[in-house]
């Protein structure tokens, strides 16, 4: 019979405290009250608060919250003693998440402690019901709560109501319907009318931020939250809250016209613009694949590929500043292998890390729902402009029974022909996309069947454009700048390099003592002087003790 794992306390008096609230209803002091009865509490038991996480209004529903993600992961790093929470609920109101929550927290060494329930530390018996009592009354709660505001929502949603969906370009107020908001609206305008004009999303996205224009939340736009305003109905005033959609819900700001011409775009621009660049900037063949990710951390240009012979016929490839080229920018050529060996370095990061990986697909979810919701009319507008397009097929065939036969005719039925083709494979695909409904494991899942397969040059080049929103690169360093959250992560060069050489060396060492001796992984780590009880990416990174 298996038996339990006992657990053992961490040694020492030092804490970690964790602080939330749940929604915008809800103010910043109850953080301050929080913190300040932990405080109070830890000086009481002797206790020393090493670190502080806060999430505000983020519903303890969920388990996507920063903040509380980031404390589960430095839990096993930092290892403090205790866990300091003003009540059970602020850990999760779902009994399932608050239960692996406190697993993890229990492996890792950490005992949890409440501010504003008393829980007996002599009695664990009465001590693990009254904490079950204590969640399962959160979870009744919840519920309770959840059939309260859906039942809300609905009665929103049928009469176009303001639901709490901030949408950029409007204003909306409980109890009343979207109006439009002309500071936002005129970007929006611009936006749709820069794009139908031939500009590609990347000069929008930098026009934008030339310009100091942010999203609603304050921050830069991406080329991703522009195709989500490109793409959006809403625009043409189409009402949708879930499966309740009304067509003329909403204030227009701007034309059925335009809109069309927007999608029409999208349709023809099947190659990637990034792709493109890709392949443009690679005169002599050589695979500069970072240019279209790749911007100088100075002067904001974008980097491209470029070789230089030396005296010697040696062949060097580089990254260059197209300021520096103007003469406007002093940042010099970057070595080509330098660079991207570090992009390939964080990109490795980013999938070994479990965290970090779930907090990706979250995001990824949620913006493919926010897709999801406008596949219907989609579809509609596809069905409809194949409709169109056949019927003008067939007129010019009637035409030309008739006798009216001319070359002007011939060259106008091969273009819709053309366009008849693309509609009808736009329109299988987003048939595909409404039929197969994702679920966040199935991203997670695509994310990590990445790890270790970023030689592929295929895989490589698609994780680059689904996760990187822009590189930086400076005299001494490399930023990076990420899709789906406001990460950004910068690496000294020369430090970098160093800590990647003695990882290879170590790695390089691991594979003579395994070949030579028959040692196993496990017994190199110990003559390395590298363990498991090490922070997770200590042996991974190659840092010796």
């Amino acid at each position: 019979m298996a038996v339990a794992k006992r657990f053992i306390r961490n040694p020492g008096n030092s804490a970690i405290a964790y602080y939330r609230y749940s929604s915008d209803a809800q103010r910043d002091a109850s953080i301050e009250q929080q913190r300040e009865e932990a405080r109070e509490y830890a000086e009481k038991h002797g206790f020393e608060i090493i670190k502080e996480y806060e999430d505000h209004a983020i519903s303890g529903t969920r388990d996507d919250r920063p903040e509380f993600q980031r404390m589960l992961y430095e839990a096993g790093q930092i290892r403090p003693a205790y866990l300091i929470l003003w009540k059970t609920d602020r850990l999760s109101r779902d009994k399932i998440d608050a239960a692996i929550a406190k697993g993890r927290l229990r492996d890792c060494g950490v005992e949890i402690c409440y501010v504003a329930e008393s829980l007996p530390d002599d009695d664990e018996a009465t001590r693990i019901l009254l904490e079950s009592l204590y969640e399962g009354m959160a979870a009744a709660f919840i519920a309770s709560h959840r059939k309260n505001v859906v039942r809300g929502l609905n009665y929103n949603a049928e009469n176009a109501l303001y639901n709490g969906r901030k949408i950029f370009g409007y204003r909306g107020k409980p109890n009343s319907r979207y109006e439009i908001d002309e500071k936002t609206a005129v970007i929006v305008r611009k936006i749709y009318g820069d794009y139908a004009d031939g500009a590609p999303l990347q000069k929008i996205v930098d026009d934008l931020k030339d310009s100091g224009i942010t999203t609603g939340k304050g921050n830069a736009f991406t080329i991703n939250s522009l195709r989500h305003i490109l793409q959006n109905r809403c625009y043409i005033g189409e009402y949708k809250w879930g499966e309740t959609v009304i067509p003329d819900g909403m204030p227009a700001i701007i034309s059925q016209e335009l809109f069309d011409t927007v999608q029409r775009r999208f349709e023809q621009n099947k190659v990637s613009e990034r792709t493109t660049m890709r392949k443009m900037s690679t005169p002599d063949g050589s695979d500069y694949w970072l240019t279209g990710h790749l911007y100088c951390g100075k002067c904001h240009e974008s980097m491209q590929g470029v070789s230089g012979t030396s005296r010697h016929g040696y062949k060097t490839y580089y990254y260059y500043c197209k300021g520096h080229r103007k003469k406007t920018c002093d940042l010099g050529n970057k070595r080509k292998d330098d660079v991207e060996r570090i992009v390939l370095f964080i990109l490795d990061e980013l999938l070994n890390d479990p965290t970090l990986r779930m907090l990706l697909s979250q995001r990824c979810y949620e913006e493919y729902m926010l897709e999801q919701e406008d596949m219907g009319p989609y579809i509609a507008s596809l069905e409809a402009r194949i409709k169109e397009t056949n019927a003008k097929i067939d007129n010019i065939i009637k035409a030309v029974e008739d006798g009216f036969y001319s070359k002007k005719l011939q060259e106008k039925t091969a273009i819709l022909e053309n366009q008849l083709e693309m509609l009808n494979t736009e329109l299988e695909k987003a048939k595909v996309k409404e039929t197969y409904q994702l679920k966040p494991e199935d991203i997670t899942r695509y994310f990590y069947s990445f790890v270790g397969s970023l030689g592929d040059k295929d895989k490589r080049n698609n994780l680059l454009d689904t996760l990187i929103d822009r590189i930086y690169v400076y005299d001494d360093e490399i930023a990076v700048t990420f899709t789906y959250t406001e990460d950004r992560r910068s690496l000294n060069i020369k430090d970098t390099q160093e800590l990647m050489d003695i990882r290879q060396d170590i790695m390089d060492m691991m594979g003579v003592y395994m070949d030579k001796s028959g040692m196993t992984p496990d017994e190199v780590k110990e003559y390395l002087g590298v363990s498991d009880e090490d922070p997770p990416d200590f042996f991974r990174l190659g840092v010796r003790r």
